[in-house]
C-alpha cells in the first residue's frame, strides 16, 4: 500500500495531467509578484478544489473547474457547487501544503465569514468568479430544506481544535430550527481513495440466451448450452475488457491461432461449434427467464470470462469486417460463485487454464496486489500491463508489462551481500541481488511464478505502485546506456561484457545509489540521471577488470548466469568498493586534520 507521500506524489501528477489544461495560472495584479513555484502551488489548490467536488458530487472534471471560484475576494470560498441530485450547496476550502498541514483557525474563520456574507446576500464583497454563480446561489438561498455542506480538503488529516470549535459554533447557528448545514474533512486519504476508486473495474451485468441448455444444481449452480457467435461478438463490444476482469489474459490480437478462429467463424460458420473449445465463465448469480431447453435468457451478475478471451476477442474481430453468420455458435459455461467465493472464482480460472497453454506470467494476473498497483499506477497516468494483451506489446514510455516490473524490481529491489555475511546470517529481511539477478539472466519465468519465492520477494504485499514506476524509469534509464556502449565497443570481450553484464552492473548501481532508486519520484530529474550515469559508468568498469580473470575458462553467457561465479565476483567487487570507501574517508579526515583551525 502507498505510504502518505507516495498517495501525495500520485495526487499530484492526477491533479497535474487533469486540471491544470483547464486551470491556466491566473494572472492579476495582486499575484503578479509572484514566483513561478506560488503559482504552481495555487494551480494545485485551485485543482484540489475542483477534485473535491468530482469526488462529492460526481460530477465530471470540467463542470468542476466551472465551480472554483478561489481569488481575491473569495471570502474564504475556493468552490461553490450547486448540488442539485442532494439538494445542497457544497463549499469547499482547499489548501494544498505539501507539509500536510489544514486550514489553520485564521482561514477557517475566513470561510465562516464568507459563509455569513452570502446569507446575508451582500454579493457586492465577492470576486467576479463567485458574482457570475448568483443564480446557483440565490437559487439555493431561496429553496427550503437546502442543506449547506462546507469541506476542508488539504493534504494531512485533521485541523487544530481551535478551527474546529468555530465550525462546530457555526454549524449549531444554522441548525437552530432543523439540520441545515453540515462540515467535514477532505484529507489526503479520502482524496486518494476517490481516485483509487475511479479506477475499480466495473462490473458487467448482462442477459444471455443459450440454445440447448443444461443445468447443475449441487454442489454449485452451472448452466452451460450454446450461444450465438454473433451474440457473443456484441458482448465483447459493448462492455470491453470488463467483461474479462477475472481472466489472466486479455485478447491478444490477430496473432497465432485467433487467425485460425477468425477464419473458421467467417468461413465455416456451422462447424464453428465442433472446432472450438468453448468458453467458461464465473458469475455472482445466476438467473433464469421464463424458457424451455431449447432457448432461454439467463441473467449474470457480475460476470466475467475466465477462459475463452481469446475465442471471444478472434469472434469479435471477425464481426467488424463481416456479419458473422447465425449459424455460428460457441459452447459457453456459466458457474455460479456467489459474492463471498472468490477464492473458488481463481480455482475455476487457475483450472480451465490450465487446460491451455500458458505461462507463468499469466496466472501472476491472480494476484489481487497486481490490480491494485494498475491501479495507482493509473492516477500518476501510467499504463500497467498485469495480463497479457495486444496493446501490451507496443512500447511506450507511460506504460510497462509485469515482466518488465519484474525484471526492473529483480535487479534494483534488494542489496548485494557479501558471501560472509550470507554464511553468517540466521535471518534477512531482503534477499541478495546477485541471486535475484542470475534468476533474471538464467530463468526469468522463475521470477513471475507466484507460487516460487521469487515472486514474493520481489512483488511484496506492500510494493507501491510509485516504487515499481521509479524501478522501471531507473532499469531503462540504465539498460539504455548499457545497450549504447555495447553498440559502441569494437572489441569482442567488452561488447559481450556489456551484453550479459546488465543485469548484475544494475544491482551495483541500485546498491551504490540506493537513495536515487527509492527517491518518491516518478520522474528521473536532471540531477538523478547524471548520477545514476556516472555510478553505471563507474561500476561497469570496475566489474569489467574484476571479471578479467574468470575469462581464462569460460566466457560472460555463463559467468552471469551461475552463482558459481557471480557471488564470488560480487565478493571481490564489495571487497574493492570497501577499499575505495575507507581511503576515501581517511582523505577526508586528513584533511579536516589539517586545516587551520577557525578564527571567531
Amino acid at each position: 500500500m502507498p505510504t502518505a507521500q507516495e498517495q501525495l506524489i500520485q495526487l499530484e501528477a492526477a491533479l497535474r495531467r487533469r486540471f491544470f489544461a483547464l486551470l491556466p495560472k491566473v494572472q492579476t495584479p495582486e499575484r503578479s509578484g509572484w514566483t513561478e513555484e506560488q503559482h504552481d502551488t495555487d494551480r494545485l489548490s485551485r485543482a484540489l478544489a475542483a477534485y473535491a467536488l468530482v469526488g462529492l458530487c460526481e460530477i465530471d472534471d470540467a463542470v468542476a473547474v466551472g465551480a472554483v471560484t478561489d481569488g481575491k475576494n473569495d471570502g474564504g470560498i475556493d468552490a461553490l457547487f450547486l448540488d442539485r441530485t442532494e439538494n445542497r450547496v457544497v463549499i469547499v476550502q482547499s489548501k494544498f501544503k505539501r507539509g500536510g498541514a489544514g486550514p489553520g483557525q485564521d482561514e477557517v474563520l475566513k470561510t465562516i465569514n464568507g459563509i455569513k456574507t452570502l446569507q446575508e446576500r451582500r454579493f457586492g464583497e465577492f470576486n467576479k468568479a463567485i458574482q457570475d454563480r448568483l443564480d446557483e446561489i440565490e437559487e439555493a438561498l431561496d429553496t427550503a430544506g437546502v442543506r449547506i455542506d462546507v469541506v476542508l480538503t488539504f493534504l494531512g488529516e485533521s485541523i487544530g481544535t481551535h478551527a474546529t470549535a468555530d465550525l462546530n459554533a457555526l454549524k449549531v447557528d444554522i441548525n437552530r430550527l432543523s439540520p441545515r448545514m453540515t462540515w467535514e474533512l477532505a484529507g489526503l486519504s479520502r482524496v486518494h481513495g476517490w481516485l483509487i476508486g475511479e479506477q475499480t473495474p466495473v462490473t458487467v451485468d448482462v442477459e444471455v440466451v443459450l440454445e440447448n441448455w443444461a443445468a447443475i444444481t449441487s454442489p454449485r449452480k452451472a448452466v452451460y448450452g450454446q450461444i450465438s457467435a454473433a451474440a457473443l461478438a456484441e458482448l465483447v463490444q459493448t462492455h470491453g475488457k470488463p467483461l474479462f476482469e477475472r481472466n489472466i489474459r486479455h485478447y491478444l490480437g490477430s496473432v497465432g491461432v485467433n487467425v485460425a478462429i477468425e477464419r473458421t467463424v467467417r468461413g465455416r460458420p456451422g462447424e464453428f461449434f465442433y472446432l472450438n473449445n468453448g468458453l467458461t465463465a464465473v458469475a455472482e448469480m445466476i438467473t433464469q427467464a421464463a424458457g424451455t431447453g431449447a432457448r432461454c435468457v439467463f441473467g449474470l451478475k457480475n460476470v466475467s470470462i475466465v477462459n475463452g478471451a481469446q475465442t471471444a476477442g478472434a469472434v469479435a474481430n471477425g464481426a467488424i469486417s463481416s456479419d458473422i453468420s447465425p449459424d455460428a455458435k460457441v459452447l459457453l459455461t456459466v458457474i455460479e460463485i456467489g459474492t463471498e467465493s472468490n477464492d473458488f472464482g481463481l480455482e475455476v480460472t487457475r483450472a480451465r487454464n490450465h487446460q491451455n497453454v500458458v505461462r507463468g506470467v499469466d496466472f501472476a494476473a491472480l494476484d489481487p496486489n497486481q490490480e491494485r498497483l494498475r491501479q495507482e499506477l493509473a492516477l500518476a497516468g501510467v499504463t500497467y500491463h498485469y495480463r497479457p494483451s495486444a496493446e501490451a506489446r507496443a512500447r511506450r514510455e507511460d506504460a510497462f508489462t509485469l515482466e518488465e516490473a519484474a525484471v526492473a524490481l529483480a535487479c534494483l529491489s534488494s542489496p548485494v551481500i557479501h558471501s560472509r555475511a550470507i554464511r553468517s546470517s540466521t535471518r534477512r529481511t531482503k534477499p541478495n541481488a546477485v541471486d535475484l539477478v542470475i534468476t533474471a539472466k538464467k530463468e526469468i519465468g522463475r521470477l513471475w511464478e507466484q507460487d516460487g519465492a521469487n515472486y514474493a520477494q520481489i512483488f511484496p504485499s506492500d510494493l507501491s505502485g510509485l516504487r515499481v514506476c521509479r524501478a522501471i524509469r531507473v532499469y531503462r534509464f540504465i539498460d539504455a546506456i548499457l545497450a549504447a556502449t555495447e553498440r559502441s565497443e569494437t572489441e569482442y570481450p567488452r561488447r559481450m561484457f556489456f551484453r550479459h553484464a546488465r543485469y548484475f552492473v544494475m544491482a551495483f548501481v541500485a546498491h551504490r545509489v540506493p537513495n536515487v532508486i527509492e527517491r518518491h519520484e516518478l520522474s528521473l530529474p536532471p540531477a538523478d540521471q547524471t548520477l545514476l550515469s556516472q555510478c553505471t559508468n563507474e561500476m561497469s568498469e570496475l566489474i569489467y577488470a574484476k571479471s578479467q580473470p574468470l575469462l581464462a575458462s569460460k566466457g560472460y553467457l555463463s559467468i552471469f548466469r551461475n552463482l558459481t561465479d557471480s557471488q564470488p565476483l560480487a565478493d571481490g567487487v564489495l571487497d574493492q568498493l570497501a577499499q575505495q570507501d575507507a581511503a576515501a574517508k581517511a582523505a577526508i579526515a586528513a584533511l579536516a586534520a589539517a586545516a587551520p583551525p577557525s578564527q571567531t
